[in-house]
């Protein structure tokens, strides 16, 4: 018989408290993964799902170690790439690289922030790394009109004020990619 993904619940109960991959079967989950083609192949392969909490851990210790070994405050991060790594997580990739909307600060002492849509903090609340969800990173024409530069003025406040508080003394910020208006506001 053949089992359609459609028909196959991705979220059961009998599955236990933790799923394969170490992450909640709570519900709280955006599957954009593999299908259970893949599954199946993996497992026949004798290979075994990543511990995504640890994985996201290794990550964010890795990025605050490499920010504090090279003396910064923070890393500000554009790149939907670098953001995908920073955080686990995904939305609009291909949109955000045309039409940056999204951005992650990440501290010093390791406190992490993302800048959504506003209406999509859901999308890193899994995560429990970032301590904040916000909006208003936004800096490109069809989103802000005229008023780009006082959009930029506002998130870099915003930043100034974050790194003040994580960053101890050092204000000096590492930024990968990030539009005009907000690197002229920094």
């Amino acid at each position: 018989m053949v089992v359609h993904y459609s028909e196959t619940r991705k979220i059961d109960p009998t599955k236990g408290e933790l799923l394969g991959d170490n992450t909640p079967n709570d519900k709280n989950r955006i599957e954009i993964g593999p299908t259970q083609v893949a599954f199946k192949e993996w497992e026949a392969a004798g290979l075994q799902l990543p511990d995504l909490q640890r994985m996201r851990r290794f990550r964010w210790e890795r990025l605050t170690r490499h920010i504090v070994d090279r003396g910064y405050g923070g890393l500000l991060m554009f790149d939907p790439l670098n953001i995908r790594y920073a955080t686990d997580s995904t939305n609009m990739q291909l949109w955000n690289t045309h039409n940056p909307f999204r951005a992650v600060l990440l501290c010093a002492d390791g406190y992490m922030v993302i800048w959504d849509y506003k209406n999509s903090p859901f999308l890193s609340e899994f995560n429990p790394l970032v301590r904040e969800q916000r909006s208003g990173a936004d800096f490109f024409y069809f989103d802000r009109g005229d008023k780009i530069d006082v959009a930029a003025d506002a998130f870099s406040n915003e930043v100034r004020m974050l790194i003040e508080e994580h960053g101890g003394n050092n204000k000096r910020l590492a930024v990968d990619k990030i539009m005009i208006h907000g690197l002229r506001a920094l």
